[in-house]
C-alpha cells in the first residue's frame, strides 16, 4: 500500500461515536483515531463517551436510555475547550452513527459534515437471520422481538429504543421511547429540521454484505412496505415526500451522499478510513 498524502490544512474538529459492544478507548477506536490522525496531523479527535470506564462504556451501549446518553454527549462536547462557533464534523459507527445525527438535531453546537457508517438510521425491523434449522435461535429470537416494545426494554434498552416493526407501526408510535422522535415521526419538530438542514454533507454508508442490520438498507435511510414487505428506497418515503426530517431538502441541495462498501458489517479497511477522512473530515 502506497503511503497516503498528508494535508496540512487546517481541518475541525471531530467527534467519534463507537457502536454497540464497543467502547470509546478500545483498539479499534484508537486504530480509527490514528488513521485520521495520520492523514491530517494534527487534527482533534474527540472520541465520545457515556461513562470514562471503557467496561460501563461498553455496558452504556446496550443498557440505558438513548435520549439521555445524547443530552449527557451534548454537555460533554460543550465541556471541552472550544469556543461556542466551533464546528465540528462527525464520524459515527452502526448505532453512533445514528446517534451523532440524533446529536446535530438535539444539541445546539455546529456541524459541517456527518459519517454515519453502517448505522440504523430507519430503525431495525428484525433481528438477524437465523440458520433455516437452527430452531433454538428463531425461538430466541422470536421472544426477543415480542419483549422489545415492553416498558422495561424502551426504558433500558438501547437496541429496543430503536427497533422500528412497520407491521407493528401503531404499537412503534405508541411505545418508542427515542427513535419516533428523532426521525419526526410523531411530530416534526422544526428546530430538528434546520438543524439537520444546515449540514454541509449527510454521508451514509452501506456493507452490502452485512447480516447485522435488517434491512441493511436502513443505512441508506429505505423503508419497508408494510402490505408487500418490499423495501422503498430512501426517495420514495413517506418521511422524504414528506420532509419530515429536511432529507428532501439535503438530496435536492447535494448534501446527501450514498456510499457502499462490499463486506460485513462495519468492515472498514484503512484505504476507506483515509478515503473518508480526505474527502470528508
Amino acid at each position: 500500500m502506497s503511503e497516503p498524502s498528508i494535508s496540512t490544512t487546517k481541518h475541525n474538529p471531530v467527534l467519534l461515536w463507537h457502536g454497540m459492544g464497543d467502547s470509546y478507548n478500545s483498539h479499534a477506536m484508537q486504530c480509527l483515531a490514528n488513521t485520521i490522525e495520520k492523514t491530517h496531523p494534527g487534527i482533534e479527535i474527540h472520541s465520545i463517551y457515556i461513562e470514562e470506564d471503557g467496561s460501563d462504556d461498553k455496558s452504556a451501549s446496550v443498557w440505558g436510555d438513548a435520549l439521555t446518553q445524547i443530552g449527557k454527549v451534548c454537555d460533554q462536547i460543550k465541556d471541552l475547550s472550544y469556543d461556542e462557533d466551533t464546528v465540528f464534523n462527525g464520524m459515527g459507527f452502526s448505532q453512533g452513527g445514528l446517534f451523532i445525527r440524533s446529536l446535530v438535531q438535539t444539541c445546539d453546537i455546529k456541524f459541517n459534515n456527518v459519517i454515519a457508517v453502517g448505522s440504523p438510521q430507519n430503525g431495525f425491523a428484525d433481528l438477524p437471520e437465523c440458520e433455516p434449522d437452527n430452531m433454538m435461535c428463531k425461538t430466541r429470537n422470536k421472544l426477543i422481538k415480542n419483549s422489545l416494545y415492553t416498558d422495561y426494554m424502551q426504558n433500558n434498552n438501547i437496541q429496543a429504543q430503536y427497533f422500528r416493526d412497520v407491521e407493528q407501526y401503531d404499537t412503534y408510535i405508541e411505545k418508542s421511547a427515542y427513535l419516533k422522535y428523532v426521525n419526526n415521526e410523531l411530530f416534526k419538530d422544526l428546530l430538528y429540521y434546520e438543524r439537520l438542514t444546515a449540514l454541509n454533507k449527510f454521508v451514509m454508508i452501506l456493507f452490502d454484505q452485512d447480516e447485522t442490520l435488517v434491512p441493511k438498507e436502513t443505512a441508506w435511510f429505505y423503508d419497508i412496505d408494510n402490505v408487500t414487505g418490499e423495501l422503498i428506497p430512501f426517495n420514495q418515503t413517506e418521511s422524504y415526500k414528506d420532509d419530515l426530517l429536511g432529507l428532501r431538502k439535503l438530496d435536492k441541495e447535494n448534501k446527501v451522499d450514498f456510499l457502499s462498501i462490499d463486506d460485513l458489517h462495519l468492515r472498514l479497511s484503512e484505504d476507506d478510513v483515509i478515503y473518508l477522512a480526505k474527502t470528508y473530515l
